[in-house]
């Protein structure tokens, strides 16, 4: 628990430090991160706590805060239950292929969170032709988000070793996954059939 307290912190220490740079954020990742070596309770622990600490003490400071919180924990949420429950197959995918899943969640999330800028703040039924022209509008932003999670995302599959590698070296037995280039090891877990 502390250790998943200590990563959500990360996340919205790393987030604040990056506030003025446009969609570029370590929330995602480090859910990500929490519910693959973790599991579901406590990236959905962490999803929750820095959506709600980062939304409404960090935002705050700099802007208009907690109108879009639905949105975001819609987000998070899914991301956590999705990584939480497909670790096994995200140990398995290349650093490409990570980075592509971090820009398809980017994607999502610009998608869903405009959506919501639509209905909640411009108070707007929800219109398609709108939503197009407001996802226009922010390209560039959508772009830089695309970019820093592909980036953030490939590096997950070094994090994830580097973090149990510093376990296993002070005898932690806490995480839940097996070493991602312990072959012998990931093809037995994958072959239990999610008996972690």
């Amino acid at each position: 628990m502390s250790i998943s307290a200590s990563l959500a912190s990360l996340g919205i220490v790393l987030s604040t430090i990056v506030v003025f740079v446009p969609n570029m954020e370590f929330i995602s990742v480090t859910i990500f991160l929490v519910s693959i070596l973790f599991g579901i309770y406590y990236g959905l622990m962490v999803a929750v706590s820095i959506s709600v600490v980062y939304e409404f003490i960090i935002i705050a400071i700099i802007g208009s805060a907690g109108y879009l919180i639905f949105f975001k924990l819609i987000c998070y949420v899914s991301l956590a239950v999705i990584s939480g429950l497909m670790r096994k197959i995200f140990l398995r995918l290349s650093y490409w292929e990570l980075g592509v899943f971090g820009s398809f969640f980017a994607i999502i999330y610009d998608v869903l969170t405009t959506i919501g800028y639509q209905i909640v703040v411009i108070r707007s039924d929800f219109v398609f032709q709108y939503l197009l022209v407001l996802l226009g509008t922010g390209i560039i932003f959508t772009i830089t988000h695309v970019v820093s999670n592909f980036v953030l995302f490939s590096f997950t599959k070094t994090m994830i070793n580097w973090i149990y590698s510093a376990f296993k070296a002070r005898g932690i037995k806490q995480l839940m996954i097996p070493s991602i280039y312990d072959e012998e090891t990931i093809a037995s877990v994958v072959s239990e059939g999610g008996k972690t």
